[in-house]
């Protein structure tokens, strides 16, 4: 299966763990994904990008210093902006992040709209995440129409 396969089989398979949305970076590099797929409702990226929540986002900051998964419960603590309270708005309302990577870091955030994720679900998730970071690898070294190209794969089914 050449990669371009691959990776849409991937996504599609997380689409297909649950009724959650998703957002992908991977290969993060000087705080941009060489690659990313989102299925948020378009209405919240607007919003996120708008108000720049990144910035003060407490899963991002979870991400950027940690690998594993974390459930966006256990950062609540640490959400002064109310990043969460928004999100809950737009459906996002229960949350997981994972963190792949020393170095050549990839983050997935996942939420669900009416109940927590799942142990399994977010091991599932976890585990193509890496596969889909795995397959992607040599993104880092693409040229910029090869890059636009794998930019391209539908994430929707």
């Amino acid at each position: 299966m050449d990669q371009l396969r691959v990776i849409e089989d991937r996504l599609q398979r997380l689409n297909r763990i649950t009724d959650w949305k998703f957002a992908l970076g991977l290969h993060i590099r000087f705080a941009n994904p060489t690659l990313s797929y989102v299925t948020y409702p378009k209405e919240w990226v607007d919003y996120y990008t708008e108000k720049q929540l990144v910035f003060v986002d407490p899963t991002v900051r979870w991400a950027i210093s940690n690998q594993g998964i974390c459930d966006w419960a256990d950062l609540s603590d640490g959400d002064e902006n109310d990043v969460f309270g928004a999100a809950s708005r737009f459906g996002l309302r229960y949350g997981k992040v994972i963190a792949l990577g020393e170095l050549d870091r990839s983050i997935g955030f996942f939420a669900h709209p009416s109940r927590p994720i799942t142990q399994e679900e977010i091991e599932q998730a976890q585990s193509l995440m890496q596969e889909l970071h795995d397959v992607t690898r040599d993104a880092l070294d693409m040229s910029e129409k090869e890059l636009e190209e794998l930019r391209q794969i539908p994430v929707l089914p």
